[in-house]
């Protein structure tokens, strides 16, 4: 999420003033965005300068989101009994992909009542006492 909204900020800029020196808070901040990026791809402890203007700054952050996409899509799928996309994870529950903010189909929930049926027509009988109830209270 940071590593994006430090992107969109920087393509605000970029667009305008490609060659604009980036302030120094902004380069400390995107060389730690880099830095923990680098766990996904593969690149080691490898320190990463960050490019002193908007536009190679653009660049690198835009690579940098480009190879975190391919590492979840190769670490991640999709579970229609959830509707929603998991990570490939060992263990006994699947973890969404929160990123993704799933809507997660529940599992039915198990009744109460052994006799649903029985339940059921007892709540619909009631229901209707209650609607007769209500008529009579109105018409008074």
């Amino acid at each position: 999420m940071r590593l994006t909204a430090l992107h969109a900020q920087i393509a605000a800029v970029a667009a305008r003033r490609p060659q604009a020196p980036v302030s120094a808070q902004t380069i400390s901040v995107a060389e730690a965005l880099l830095r923990n990026a680098q766990v996904f791809l593969g690149r080691g402890e490898v320190l990463l300068m960050a490019a002193p203007d908007h536009g190679g700054l653009l660049t690198q952050l835009g690579q940098t989101l480009a190879g975190l996409d391919a590492w979840e899509a190769a670490n991640a799928e999709w579970r229609g009994a959830l509707n929603a996309f998991v990570w490939k994870v060992e263990g006994d529950a699947p973890l969404p992909v929160q990123r993704l903010r799933p809507k997660l189909s529940a599992a039915p929930a198990p009744h109460a009542d052994p006799d649903y049926a029985a339940y059921k027509a007892r709540m619909l009988d009631l229901r209707d006492k209650l609607a007769k109830r209500m008529e009579q209270f109105r018409n008074r």
